[in-house]
């Protein structure tokens, strides 16, 4: 199969496994969660290979490579963790880089919706260590019931504020009316959305006003 112009230019930016999916699922317009439902998988196992916790195995290249119309022997070629090759069931987990990742309030998160150059470093109250590939993090602690189906109260909740775009269906850190809130992004149209187990949490159609300060990369129950 040929490599056409876009992969040909993708690939002098994308070194690894991980990178080569998200740039060609980006260039193709899909979100996580269309390219998880055409393959079969969840929206968080896409996200983990793309960030760089996970490596997809040889069939599911393959179903990647059909699905994303890349060439097979691309993907395949970019590097992968080192647990390939290693056969210590903890390699994979040990060897990841470990990121400090700043924990700031909801309120000081709203900075970063409106000063570009806010650093989440000079407003964190704690750090937290994870060994997620995004450079761009930060964490907040929600306790929601807009969202208690999918965060339980008191989670602690990774952020990639680089990431301002969530595909349907991924949730998301938005600044509405002056207020953080974390809710699932809907399109068409575009709407913040409850995942609730009361009633009375309604979907808040996005206006000119909102600010995606970014999406959410992972939740960390803390005991």
């Amino acid at each position: 199969m040929k490599i056409d112009k876009s992969m040909t230019e993708i690939a002098a930016d994308a070194r690894l496994i991980g990178e080569r999916i998200k740039q060609a699922r980006k260039s193709r317009g899909l979100s996580q969660v269309d390219l998880a439902r055409r393959i079969g998988v969840s929206q968080p196992a896409i996200a983990n290979w793309e960030s760089g916790i996970h490596d997809p195995r040889r069939l599911t290249l393959a179903k990647l490579a059909e699905t994303l119309d890349a060439p097979l022997d691309w993907l395949a070629a970019g590097d992968r963790s080192a647990a390939e090759s290693d056969k210590h069931a903890a390699a994979a987990y040990i060897r990841r880089p470990v990121r400090h990742v700043p924990v700031i309030s909801l309120r000081s998160a709203t900075l970063l919706a409106k000063d570009l150059n806010a650093d989440p470093h000079r407003m964190a109250e704690d750090y937290i260590p994870v060994t997620l590939g995004p450079s761009d993090l930060f964490a907040v602690f929600i306790n929601d019931p807009a969202v208690n189906l999918a965060i339980l109260p008191d989670t602690l909740v990774v952020i990639d504020y680089a990431d301002c775009t969530p595909g349907d269906g991924e949730f998301c850190l938005a600044n509405v009316r002056q207020t953080p809130m974390i809710r699932r992004w809907r399109a068409n149209p575009a709407r913040l959305e409850p995942v609730s187990s009361e009633t009375g949490h309604p979907d808040i159609l996005v206006t000119p006003d909102t600010r995606i300060i970014g999406c959410v990369r992972v939740s960390i129950r803390i005991h």
